[in-house]
């Protein structure tokens, strides 16, 4: 069972999950959960790895955010993270948000890296960033949702999702939700794809709505495996856990060796 752990770092006290040994494979949440996002993966995933699932700073049980943050700060802060934890170099997936994230530590932190898995990272151009705006802050100034608005964005949806999904919404707030959609907005996605100098595996899931950027990978990382994965959405370690612990099994081995 994934244990509880609090670790001081130069961007607050994060709030994480760990279970397992070997090496370490850091999960970074979408934006408005938490290390318990992951919770379906980690029993599988620590059987062969020592995995840490974070609460990003200003979500979850770490400390709050005071200003905005980049999506490189964010980047900045998982290394403060491994630091505090003397984690040397580490695999790491993250999903929207921490797909971008992602890309950035690929940018500026590859020697701290193993193996880079972007999840569902969205690739919008400025266009789209402001014509979908509105509902963008309709989404996240209203912390709280419905079943019904829930449900359509996962496979199966149970008692617990809904428990899970409002309580982290509730802990990060409008205001943390909102800014983290800026600092989406304003990373240069597209500058940094073809910048990542690190081994790396593109995850997709195919009802996803991020997948029509997927060209974005193929054209920057043109020899980097890109996974689509079937009858997916946004959240594929909901949807499909075992599929995606495989993914990272297979290129953590895969990828490594080849580099």
């Amino acid at each position: 069972m994934a244990q509880d752990g609090f670790t001081n770092t130069s961007h607050g006290r994060i709030h994480y999950l760990e279970q397992g040994s070997g090496s370490p494979v850091i999960l970074l949440h979408s934006n408005g959960g938490s290390a318990y996002e992951y919770e379906e993966m980690f029993d599988e995933l620590s059987q062969t790895h020592r995995v840490l699932a974070w609460d990003m700073p200003g979500h979850g049980d770490s400390e709050p955010i005071t200003k905005h943050y980049s999506v490189e700060m964010y980047a900045d802060a998982v290394i403060a993270f491994m630091d505090s934890l003397d984690i040397k170099s580490a695999s790491v997936m993250g999903s929207s948000i921490g797909g971008a994230i992602c890309v950035a530590l690929g940018v500026n932190h590859p020697d701290r890296i193993d193996v880079l898995f972007p999840v569902e990272t969205p690739t919008r151009s400025v266009e789209t960033w402001t014509n979908s705006w509105p509902t963008i802050e309709k989404n996240y100034c209203t912390p709280v949702q419905t079943f019904e608005q829930v449900e359509p964005r996962f496979r199966h949806v149970n008692t617990h999702h809904m428990d899970r999904w409002n309580t982290d919404r509730q802990k990060a707030g409008a205001w943390t939700m909102l800014d983290v959609m800026w600092a989406l907005r304003d990373y240069d996605v597209f500058g940094d794809i073809p910048k990542i100098s690190t081994e790396t595996c593109v995850v997709y899931g195919d009802l996803g709505p991020t997948i029509a950027g997927i060209d974005n990978f193929k054209t920057g990382l043109p020899n980097a495996p890109i996974v689509v994965m079937e009858n997916c959405g946004h959240f594929p370690m909901n949807d499909a856990p075992s599929e995606l612990v495989g993914i990272i099994v297979q290129n953590t081995g895969a990828l490594a060796q080849a580099s």
